[in-house]
C-alpha cells in the first residue's frame, strides 16, 4: 500500500534531517523558507512523492534519469518555464546533491526556455480609469455596507500602490500610525522578503480635492467601521464580511478586487486581481512617472528588469477618440 505523503513542511523537515542539519537548527532552517514558499512547493512535492513510490525509487537520493524523467512527464500539463523550474527547485532542495544543478538538468531546462519561453501574462491591459470611477460613486461610506467598503478599500489599495495582494492582505491594525498621513508598515514576512531587503511601507497622504478617492480619510473610516465588530484578538486590517469577522486570506482579498474590476467592465475572463499591478504601473508609466518610482512603489530593486519585460503593457482605451477622428 502507497505511503500517504506527509505534507511538504514536513518532506522539507525530513530532508534536512538527512542531510545532516542538528535537530537544534533545525527550526533556525525551516524559517530560511516562508511559509509561502512551502506551499508553492507543496505540489511539486506531492507529485515527486507519488512519482517515486511508484517507480520505487529513493525520494531523498535519486538518479538524475529519474528527476529527468519526472519532469518530462511534468511538462505538457505545465504552463511554463518558470511553473516548471519551481517542480526543480522543489526537488532539489531535498537532495544532498542539489540535483536541481546537475549539468544534465540544466541541459533540460535550456530547453524547457526554448520550448516555453517566459512572456509576458497579457499583451495589453485595461484602462484604470473606468475602475476609479467605479470607486468615487461608492460614496458617501456611511452609505455603504461592509462588503462595498471592505472591497473599495481592497481595490483602491491595490491600484494605488502597485502593491501585491500577499502585501495587503498582511497589513496589520497595529502597524497603522494616523497622524497628518497613514503609515502602514509591513512586519509580516512575505515571499518576496530576503536579507538586506526593506520590507514595503505604504504612505497615504491627505486628497481634499477628491474626497471620494482619498485613501486616506477611507482607511481612517474603515478602521472606524470595523473596530467593534472584530475580537480583541483580530489584528488583521482586512476581516470577512460575516461573523465573526476574521482575518481574510489573500485568495480572499484577490476575489474582492477582481469583483470591483468586473462591476467596473474589466472583462475578468482575462484579467485577474493581479493585473492591478500592471494596469496601475503602466499607467503610471504613460504619464511620466520616472521608473525609478514605479520600481520604488510596486517593490522591485533598483536593478530589476521585471517591470520592462513583463508589466509594462499599452493601455486598451475606450475606442470613442478614435471613432470620433474617423467620424470627421
Amino acid at each position: 500500500m502507497e505511503q500517504d505523503f506527509p505534507g511538504g513542511r514536513e518532506i522539507i523537515r525530513q530532508a534536512f534531517l538527512l542531510r545532516g542539519t542538528p535537530a537544534s537548527a533545525l527550526d533556525a532552517t525551516l524559517a530560511s523558507l516562508s511559509k509561502h514558499t512551502i506551499a508553492q512547493y507543496t505540489k511539486p512535492l506531492r507529485l515527486w512523492w507519488s512519482f517515486c513510490m511508484k517507480e520505487k525509487i529513493c525520494y531523498f537520493a535519486p538518479p538524475v534519469s529519474a528527476v529527468l524523467e519526472f519532469l518530462s512527464a511534468c511538462l505538457p500539463n505545465t504552463g511554463s518555464y518558470s511553473s516548471l523550474n519551481t517542480y526543480r527547485a522543489a526537488i532539489s532542495l531535498l537532495t544532498a546533491e542539489e540535483i536541481g544543478s546537475h549539468p544534465l538538468v540544466k541541459r533540460f531546462f535550456k530547453g524547457v526556455a526554448c520550448l516555453k519561453p517566459q512572456r509576458p501574462r497579457y499583451d495589453f491591459t485595461w484602462d484604470p480609469s473606468p475602475v476609479v470611477q467605479y470607486l468615487a460613486s461608492l460614496y458617501p461610506h456611511e452609505n455603504l455596507s461592509l462588503e462595498l467598503i471592505s472591497k473599495k478599500v481592497a481595490a483602491l489599495l491595490a491600484l494605488t500602490t502597485a502593491q501585491r495582494v500577499q502585501t495587503l492582505a498582511a497589513i496589520q491594525l497595529s502597524q497603522i500610525a494616523v497622524s497628518d498621513k497613514v503609515i502602514i508598515k509591513i512586519s509580516t514576512r512575505l515571499k518576496t522578503s530576503g536579507i538586506g531587503q526593506s520590507q514595503p511601507l505604504l504612505i497615504f497622504k491627505q486628497f481634499v480635492e477628491r474626497p471620494e478617492l482619498s485613501i486616506f480619510s477611507l482607511i481612517k473610516f474603515f478602521i472606524n467601521f470595523t473596530r467593534d465588530l472584530c475580537r480583541s484578538d483580530c489584528d488583521s486590517f482586512f476581516v470577512s464580511f460575516r461573523p465573526p469577522h476574521k482575518a481574510v486570506s489573500s485568495q480572499t482579498l484577490s476575489r474582492w478586487i477582481k469583483a470591483v474590476l468586473g462591476s467596473a467592465g474589466v472583462d475578468i475572463s482575462i484579467f485577474s486581481a493581479h493585473s492591478t499591478r500592471h494596469a496601475s504601473t503602466s499607467l503610471a508609466a504613460s504619464k511620466g512617472i520616472s521608473l525609478d518610482e514605479i520600481r520604488r512603489t510596486a517593490g522591485w530593486s533598483e536593478t530589476s528588469t521585471t517591470f520592462a519585460r513583463f508589466y509594462n503593457r499599452p493601455i486598451i482605451n475606450d475606442p470613442a477618440f478614435q471613432a470620433a477622428i474617423l467620424e470627421i
